[in-house]
């Protein structure tokens, strides 16, 4: 399968997954379902990875429990580590690093993205 730039992948990474996520698990559900789907994605053979846009950083705050998928993502987001899955985000200046995340600027996600075949938005 070639990138996006039409150089061919990296034959490890050929079925690879990237999933975006953009809204904020506080306004809207879907973080949760991309958690949910991510973490059924990374039970099989296929390496999954996600970024975070800026809107969906509060993944990392610690009142996950007090939302409405707070079970889900409790139960699924703090394993991604164990589960092999590589999180990413957009940096925010206003915002501390977070840990067991990798910093990535949209430009950085332009040269990354050829890596992956498959991608999901939420």
């Amino acid at each position: 399968m070639s990138g996006i730039s039409g150089t061919p992948s990296p034959p490890e990474l050929s079925n690879a997954t990237l999933v975006f996520i953009k809204s904020d698990p506080k306004e809207s559900p879907r973080p949760a379902e991309a958690v949910r789907v991510t973490a059924g994605l990374s039970g099989g053979e296929i390496p999954v990875s996600v970024y975070l846009f800026k809107e969906a950083l509060s993944l990392f705050d610690d009142d996950l429990e007090d939302l409405e998928d707070g079970e889900i993502l409790m139960k699924f987001w703090t394993a991604f580590p164990e589960m092999g899955v590589e999180i990413y985000y957009e940096p925010d200046s206003s915002r501390p690093a977070p840990p067991g995340a990798k910093p990535m600027t949209p430009e950085e996600l332009s040269e990354y993205i050829s890596r992956f075949s498959h991608f999901l938005f939420f």
